[in-house]
C-alpha cells in the first residue's frame, strides 16, 4: 500500500512540475499590442536637453473628433507667472495676477500664513 502511495506522489509531483502539463488561469495577452491596434509606426522620440524658460510636451496622439493625429514634440513657453487666473464671486468674475486672496461673505480679507493663527488661539 505505501508502495502505490509513493509511486502516485511521484507521479503527481512530476506531472505538476512538467511544463508541458503546466496550466495557465490568466493568458498571456500582449495589451499593448491590443492598444496600438490601427496606429501607425509609433517612432520613439528622445527627450532633449532643459531649455530656459521653456517646457518640453512630448509627442502624443490627439483626438480631433473622427480620429488621432500623431502631434510632434514641441518647446511650450512657461508663462506661468503672466497667466491670469479667474475667480467667480456671485454674479462678478475677478481677475487675479497676484497671490489668492479669500474673503469671507462681507468681503473682509481671510488670512491663511499660519503667523495670522498663533498656537492656542483657537482655545477660550
Amino acid at each position: 500500500m505505501n508502495a502505490i502511495l509513493r509511486t502516485t506522489l511521484v507521479v503527481a509531483g512530476l506531472a505538476a512540475a512538467s511544463p508541458a502539463l503546466a496550466w495557465n488561469v490568466w493568458p498571456d495577452v500582449d495589451f499593448e499590442w491590443y492598444a496600438n491596434v490601427g496606429r501607425p509606426n509609433v517612432t520613439v522620440e528622445a527627450h532633449p536637453a532643459p531649455r530656459a524658460g521653456y517646457i518640453w510636451s512630448p509627442a502624443r496622439y490627439d483626438w480631433t473628433g473622427t480620429r488621432q493625429v500623431y502631434v510632434p514634440g514641441v518647446w511650450v513657453k512657461d508663462d506661468y507667472d503672466q497667466q491670469s487666473a479667474s475667480y467667480a464671486r456671485g454674479t462678478t468674475v475677478i481677475y487675479s495676477t497676484g497671490p489668492l486672496e479669500l474673503r469671507d461673505r462681507d468681503g473682509n480679507v481671510i488670512p491663511i500664513t499660519a503667523d495670522a493663527y498663533p498656537v492656542g488661539s483657537a482655545v477660550r
